[in-house]
C-alpha cells in the first residue's frame, strides 16, 4: 500500500457521491509534525483516506512553514491518515472523525531517514510550491528533462526561457538573471555551466523574481538558484548515469557519483563527462545591401567536469565542508559563413576552423556554528575561482578577401567572503544579517594578423588587436527582520554596497583607454504574506536591484566575427538599477495548486544588446551593449498543477509580458517600442504500468517585438518513456525532443537595415538513457549531525 501511495503522491479518487450524500455533518483536523528532534516539517503532504477494501481519497492538505496543519470539510467517520515527506518513511495512523475539531497534536515522523540502498525518492512530476520570497519547484523525474542537462530542466518551468543559440537564461523576457548553484555562484559561465549539470542532479530549482537584502542585487530580473541531490546518506551509495543523443549528430553523456558516510565524516566526489558534435545554422538576408550571409557551425566539444570534497560533523551543532570543483573544456569548431551578392549572382565562400581550451577551478569552504536555541547560527562561506581560455581561430574568406589568425588569451579570478547570522527571536521575528566582501579580476587579449584600413584622409592601415584588464571590488552588508502575527507574516529589509571599478584597455586602431568609477547604493526589500484560507495565500513584495555590466559585455574583444558582423563589447557601459514589484496568489486545492502572480518592473539605464553599422566598415554590423533611457514591464503569470486520476497529471503555465522601451539617446527613429511576448507550456505525465509511464511537453512562444525588429513565433512538441526495473534501482529512458521539428527561430529585422534572420539548431533529437543506484551499510550516524549542516555536500555538480 505505500509504494502505490508513493507512486500516486498526492491525489488518488475524488470521493464517491453517497459519502457526500449521507454525511451532512463535518469536522476538522489539527496538528503539527515535527522530526525526532522536536522541529517543524515543512510541506508534509497529508492525505486522509476512507477505510475498507477499496480506500478513496476523502481530503488532504500541507503543513505550512512550522509544521502545522488544519483540514477542515472531513465528514464523521473513521479514516486513515497518511504523511508523507521526502526524505522521511510514510507515517499511517487511524483518526475518528466524532466532533466538530480533532486536535492530533504534534505527530512524529519516523527517526531514520530513508534509504533504500542507494535509491533517491525522488516525485514522478515536478511539483511547484510558493514561499515568502521565493517560488519553489521540486523536480521530479520529468521524462521530458531525463538524461539532458540542466538547461532542458529551466526550459520546462513557468516563466523561464533558455537561448537554443547561446544558452543564455532569460526570466520573464529578461537576460539579466543571476545564475547560483546551491546558494552559490560559479566562475564558470552560465551557459556552459548549465550544460554541465546532469538532470537528475537536480532536487529542486528556486525562482526569486525579488530577491530579499539577503542576496547579492545582480540580475534585475531575479535569481535562479539551482539546488542540487545531497548525497548524504549512511553507508557508501553510487550512481551511474549512461546516455546517447542522436540527432543531425551523435552525442554522449556519463556521470558517476558516490559519497561515504561513516558518522562523522562524509566524503563525496563525483565526475560527469559529455563528448560529441553539435550544428548551428543559418542565414540572414539584408535588402538594402543585397548582401546574403548563410552559416554553419560544426562544434566538436569535449567536457568534464569533477568533484570532490567531504562534510565534518565536528558535532551535533558544529560542521566544516570543505569541496572543489574542477571543470575542463576542449572544443573544435569548423565554420562557413557564405556571401552571396544579388547585384552580380555571385556567391563568395568564407570559412574558418578554431581550436579552444578552457578550465576553471572553484575552492569553497563553509563553516556552520549552532547555537542552543533553534535556528540561532552563524555560517561563514569562503570561494575562490580561477579560470583560464585560450583559443587559435583561422580564416580564409573571398568576401571580402582575406586570409588572417587570430590568437585568444584570457583568464579570471574570482573571491567571495560571507559572514552571515541568523536569530529567531523568543515570541518575537527573526533577524538576519550579514557582510560580504566580492572581487572579480579578468584579463583577456587578442592578437591578429588581419589588416585593416580606416576611412581616414590618408587611411591608416591597423590590425584589430585589444588588450583588456579589469578588477571589481565590492563590500557589502545586509539586515532583514520577519515575523509573523497569526495569518500575516512580514519581512523588511536593506543591503548597502559600496563598488569600485577600473579597466584599462587597448584596442586598436583607437589605442588607450581607461574606465574607473566608485558608487555607494542602497537595495531595499519587502515581503508581506496573508492566509486568506488554510490552502489560499496572497502576497505582496518590492525589492531594488542592479545589473552591473558582465565582463562579456564589456570588453572590447570581439567574442565573435563574419565578413558582416561582428560581437564586441563597450568598456563604457553602465549598470542599470531596477525597482520590482509584485502581488500573487496561491491557492491549493485536492489534488494541485493553482498560482498567479502580477508585475510591474521599472528599469533606468537599461542594458540591452544594439545593432550599429561600423564606423570603419559599411557592409560590416556590429552587435554590441548599449544603455538606453530605460523600460516599463509589466506581465501576467499563471501556473497549475493537478492530478485529475490516479494515472495521469500535469501541469501547465501560462505567461504575458509588455515590455516598453524608451530609446532617445540611440540614433534609431522610433524612440519608443513595445513588444508583448507570451508563452504557454503544458507536461503531461501518465502511468501505464506501475514500472512503464509517458510523459508528453509542448510549448509555444508568440510572436512579439523587439527594439529593432519583430521575433516569429516559435513552438515544440517532445515525448518520453521510462522503465524501472530492479526494485527501482534501474531505470531505462528514451525521449524524442521537437518531433515535428517547428523549433527555429525566425527575426525580421528594421535597423540598422532592414533584413530577416534564421536560426536553427539540432533540436530535433532521439535520447536514450540508462542509470544505475546501489549502495551499502557502513555504519550509523547520528540524524541530528545531518539536520543541522546546510552546506552544499554531497551533491552532483558546482
Amino acid at each position: 500500500m505505500k509504494s502505490l501511495r508513493n507512486v500516486l503522491a498526492v491525489v488518488f479518487l475524488l470521493t464517491t457521491a453517497w459519502v457526500w450524500a449521507n454525511n451532512d455533518r463535518n469536522g476538522q483536523i489539527a496538528g503539527t509534525v515535527q522530526d525526532a528532534a522536536g522541529h517543524g516539517l515543512p510541506f508534509v503532504s497529508i492525505e486522509i483516506y476512507s477505510k475498507g477494501e477499496v480506500q478513496d481519497l476523502i481530503s488532504g492538505g500541507m503543513t505550512d512553514e512550522s509544521g502545522n496543519f488544519l483540514i477542515d470539510q472531513i465528514p464523521y467517520g473513521q479514516y486513515e491518515l497518511v504523511l508523507m515527506a521526502v526524505g522521511f518513511a510514510d507515517k499511517v495512523q487511524d483518526i475518528t472523525i466524532d466532533k466538530s475539531k480533532v486536535d492530533l497534536g504534534k505527530i512524529i515522523l519516523g527517526t531514520e531517514v530513508i534509504a533504500l540502498e542507494g535509491v533517491n525518492i525522488v516525485g514522478e512530476v515536478s511539483q511547484y510550491r510558493t514561499e515568502i520570497d521565493k517560488r519553489v519547484v521540486d523536480v521530479g523525474k520529468d521524462l521530458i528533462s531525463a538524461g539532458a542537462d540542466a538547461a532542458a530542466v529551466l526550459n520546462n518551468i513557468p516563466s523561464v526561457s533558455v537561448d537554443q543559440q547561446t544558452g543564455e537564461l532569460s526570466l520573464r523576457g529578461n537576460e539579466n538573471v543571476k545564475v547560483m548553484v546551491d546558494g552559490k555562484p560559479s566562475n564558470v559561465p552560465a551557459s556552459q555551466l548549465l550544460k554541465q549539470l546532469p538532470s537528475n542532479s537536480i532536487a529542486k530549482v528556486e525562482i526569486i523574481t525579488n530577491p530579499s537584502a539577503k542576496y547579492d542585487p545582480e540580475g534585475n530580473s531575479g535569481i535562479i538558484n539551482i539546488i542540487t541531490h545531497k548525497n548524504k546518506r549512511q553507508g557508501y551509495n553510487i550512481g551511474l548515469d549512461l546516455g546517447f543523443t542522436q540527432g543531425d549528430n551523435s552525442r554522449h553523456n556519463g556521470s558517476v557519483n558516490a559519497n561515504v558516510n561513516t558518522g562523522s565524516f562524509n566524503f563525496f566526489g563525483n565526475y560527469n563527462a559529455n563528448l560529441g558534435e553539435n550544428r548551428f545554422h543559418g542565414k540572414v538576408e539584408n535588402f538594402e545591401t543585397g548582401l546574403d550571409q548563410a552559416f554553419d557551425v560544426l562544434n566538436d566539444n569535449t567536457s568534464q567536469v569533477f568533484k570532490v570534497g567531504f562534510d565534518w560533523f565536528i558535532s551535533d551543532k558544529t560542521a566544516l565542508t570543505l569541496y572543489t570543483n574542477q571543470f575542463f573544456y576542449k572544443g573544435d569548431g569548423y565554420a562557413t559563413a557564405n556571401v552571396f551578392d544579388h547585384s552580380t549572382d555571385t556567391l563568395y565562400e568564407n570559412f574558418n576552423d578554431s581550436k579552444g581550451d578552457y578550465q576553471n577551478g572553484d575552492y569553497s569552504l563553509n563553516f556552520k556554528q549552532d547555537f542552543a536555541k533553534e535556528d540561532h547560527n552563524i555560517v561563514l562561506d569562503a570561494i575562490y575561482s580561477k579560470s583560464n581560455s585560450s583559443d587559435t581561430r583561422n580564416y580564409w574568406n573571398n568576401f571580402p578577401v582575406d586570409v588572417y589568425d587570430e590568437f585568444r588569451d584570457g583568464g579570471n579570478e574570482n573571491t567571495r567572503l560571507n559572514l552571515d547570522y541568523t536569530n529567531q527571536l523568543v515570541n518575537a521575528g527573526k533577524i538576519e544579517a550579514g557582510i560580504q566582501f566580492r572581487q572579480e579580476e579578468s584579463q583577456s587579449e587578442i592578437a591578429s594578423t588581419q589588416s585593416l584600413q580606416t576611412f581616414d584622409d590618408p587611411p591608416i592601415a591597423y590590425s584589430p588587436n585589444a588588450d583588456f584588464d579589469y578588477t571589481r571590488n565590492i563590500y557589502s552588508a545586509y539586515g532583514n527582520y520577519g515575523q509573523k502575527f497569526g495569518k500575516f507574516a512580514m519581512q523588511l529589509g536593506v543591503r548597502v554596497e559600496q563598488v569600485d571599478e577600473k579597466a584599462d584597455y587597448f584596442v586598436e586602431p583607437t589605442g588607450n583607454g581607461i574606465y574607473e568609477t566608485d558608487y555607494v547604493e542602497f537595495y531595499p526589500s519587502a515581503f508581506f504574506t496573508y492566509e486568506i484560507t488554510e490552502k489560499g495565500q496572497i502576497s505582496l513584495n518590492y525589492s531594488r536591484r542592479v545589473d552591473r555590466p558582465s565582463i562579456g559585455q564589456i570588453t572590447p574583444v570581439p567574442e565573435w566575427r563574419t565578413s558582416t558582423m561582428l560581437s564586441i563589447g563597450n568598456p563604457e557601459l553602465k549598470p542599470q538599477f531596477t525597482n520590482s514589484y509584485e502581488m500573487g496568489y496561491l491557492q491549493r486545492f485536492k489534488g494541485g495548486s493553482l498560482n498567479a502572480t502580477v508585475f510591474y518592473r521599472r528599469v533606468n539605464d537599461m542594458i540591452f544588446r544594439y545593432l550599429e553599422r561600423d564606423e570603419n566598415d559599411p557592409n560590416l554590423i556590429n552587435q554590441r551593449y548599449i544603455n538606453y533611457d530605460g523600460s516599463d514591464s509589466y506581465g501576467l503569470e499563471l501556473s497549475a498543477n493537478y492530478k485529475p486520476v490516479k494515472w495521469w497529471s500535469f501541469n501547465a503555465s501560462f505567461d504575458v509580458f509588455s515590455n516598453k522601451f524608451y530609446l532617445n539617446n540611440t540614433d534609431l527613429e522610433v524612440k519608443e517600442v513595445t513588444g508583448t511576448p507570451w508563452n504557454f507550456r503544458i507536461n503531461n505525465n501518465i502511468t501505464l504500468l506501475k514500472n512503464l509511464s509517458l510523459q508528453n511537453f509542448f510549448m509555444y512562444r508568440g510572436k512579439f517585438k523587439f527594439v529593432q525588429g519583430e521575433m516569429q513565433p516559435m513552438w515544440r512538441f517532445d515525448l518520453g518513456a521510462r522503465y524501472s526495473f530492479m526494485d527501482g534501482k534501474a531505470t531505462l529512458s528514451a525521449r524524442v525532443s521537437d518531433i515535428f521539428k517547428t523549433f527555429n527561430a525566425e527575426a525580421h529585422i528594421d535597423n540598422p537595415t532592414p533584413g530577416i534572420g534564421k536560426f536553427y539548431w539540432e533540436s530535433q533529437t532521439l535520447y536514450v538513457g540508462f542509470s544505475y543506484n546501489f549502495g551499502g551499510d557502513v555504519r550509523k550516524r547520528n540524524i541530528q549531525q545531518e539536520s543541522n549542516q546546510s552546506a552544499p555536500s554531497g551533491s552532483i555538480g558546482f
